[in-house]
């Protein structure tokens, strides 16, 4: 079913159900009114033949009416007025009636002073009064109710019902279609675009509601789309431009080493280059198998409570163990007291991947290859770690960039790396919700900060 057709038909059942109710209570209080009209007017004609007739049966002596036999000729009356004495005899009767009234009823009217009944079709009403004798009477009046206006309301309820029944369809249908007018112009707006044009967005309207809610954050999706898309298309151009040249110039070195005869000490120049290409081809492809890994997968990385110090000594020994020509210097300021202090919450071999890559590029891009590594703690008790280089430092325009994948600055074409290293690094820290601030110093050098969350036991 269709949104409008359920809005519709949903608006028609509220209203039908709030009109059926305030029609049923107009028509139970108009009924309520017309009956409380009726049996007061036979408690006022009651009343008024009381007071002209007792006087009378007193005086002239009171006399039982005899009740007219039931005949097939019998014409039932409209209304009726009968007086009874106390020993239960009809005295007075207006129009003679073919029942009479039962004992019982007529001592519950005497014990009740007033009550209302039904006696053979009839609307009755008894009271009980006391004459000039002292003696106590029952006065019945009784009549047929025929509510002629009860039955003319319900007929103009039941047109009014069915008349706005049809006008709720008819605004309902179309306040609807007014309604989801702009979720169809959303829609048609998503079916136009295409992959070929990421750069087009929905036009949000002025309106402050939920659906220019809807589309400013639908935009948001689409800039998050076209962020993934650009990463994807550089992250492709980059990849194959990095896995080209090594390749290029492996199987340049070997086509070259092949086309003469060469000495020993040639061809072992040309397998040691073609050896530092390759293990450098393997590192690339190492970290963007650990890039993607992370990506893909990062919420089912399992994470344990580790000594943050043994982390760094051992990023340290193994970047040492493959680098010998670099030189770290590791240094704890304010150890706390409490070793518990010392422990975070990470996975081991994701930190010591990132402690390693920081330290492997700041002694990299170190003219020493030199690097200082310092681990403190904050006033809150967290621990955090700087890697303090001495390169030629990060313009302030590239900051935001150094860890976009196979980003490099123009200042480092001369060194040589992938551009994938800081990015992995920025996988991973945000993995662990860990804060990872650069900035600058002078006159040369870069500082990488790293604030640890505390453990929530």
């Amino acid at each position: 079913m269709q949104i409008r057709t359920r809005l519709t038909l949903q608006f028609m059942l509220i209203v039908a159900s709030i009109m059926l109710a305030a029609m049923l209570i107009i028509y139970f209080q108009f009924k309520s009114h017309l009956q409380q009209e009726f049996f007061g007017n036979l408690r006022s004609k009651a009343n008024l033949t009381v007071s002209v007739a007792m006087n009378r049966l007193e005086r002239d002596g009171l006399q039982e009416v005899p009740n007219t036999p039931a005949t097939k000729s019998f014409t039932p009356f409209t209304e009726n007025i009968s007086i009874y004495d106390d020993q239960n005899r009809r005295i007075y009767t207006f129009n003679p009636s073919p029942a009479d009234f039962k004992p019982a009823t007529l001592t519950e009217i005497r014990k009740m002073g007033e009550c209302r009944f039904q006696h053979n079709g009839y609307s009755a009403i008894g009271t009980s009064h006391e004459g000039a004798s002292g003696k106590r009477y029952v006065v019945i009046a009784e009549a047929i109710f025929k509510p002629e206006a009860l039955a003319k309301l319900t007929r103009i309820l039941v047109m009014v019902f069915c008349a706005t029944c049809l006008l709720v369809a008819i605004g309902g249908w179309f306040f609807a279609g007014q309604a989801l007018d702009p979720v169809s112009r959303i829609m048609n707006q998503v079916d136009a675009l295409l992959p070929s044009d990421m750069n087009r967005r929905l036009e949000t309207s002025r309106n402050n509601d939920e659906l220019a809610r809807l589309v400013i954050t639908f935009n948001r999706l689409l800039d998050r789309l076209q962020t993934a898309f650009n990463a994807q298309k550089l992250f492709l151009s980059n990849i194959s431009h990095e896995l080209k040249n090594p390749l290029t110039v492996i199987i340049s070195q070997i086509e070259i080493i092949l086309q003469n005869d060469r000495t020993e000490a040639e061809y072992r120049q040309t397998l040691q280059s073609v050896l530092d290409d390759t293990r450098e081809l393997n590192l690339v492809s190492d970290k963007l198998m650990q890039l993607a890994k992370i990506t893909a997968s990062g919420q089912q990385v399992e994470f344990e409570k580790i000594r943050i110090d043994e982390a760094v000594w051992q990023a340290k020994a193994a970047l040492l163990k493959s680098h010998p020509d670099y030189k770290i210097n590791f240094e704890i300021v304010n150890l706390p007291e409490d070793e518990a202090l010392l422990y975070v919450k990470a996975n081991d071999h994701l930190l010591r991947t990132a402690l390693t890559n920081l330290m492997d590029n700041g002694c990299k891009y170190s003219p020493d290859h030199h690097v200082k590594v310092r681990l403190f703690f904050l006033a809150e008790g967290n621990p955090a770690i700087e890697i303090q280089d001495r390169g030629p430092g990060i313009p302030e325009a590239e900051l935001p960039l150094v860890f976009e994948p196979f980003y490099r600055s123009p200042k480092t074409d001369k060194v040589k790396g992938s551009g994938v290293g800081l990015s992995l690094v920025d996988s991973i820290v945000k993995l662990h919700r860990i804060e990872l601030k650069v900035s600058n110093l002078e006159p040369t050098g870069t500082v990488f900060r790293l604030e640890f969350p505390m453990i929530n036991d």
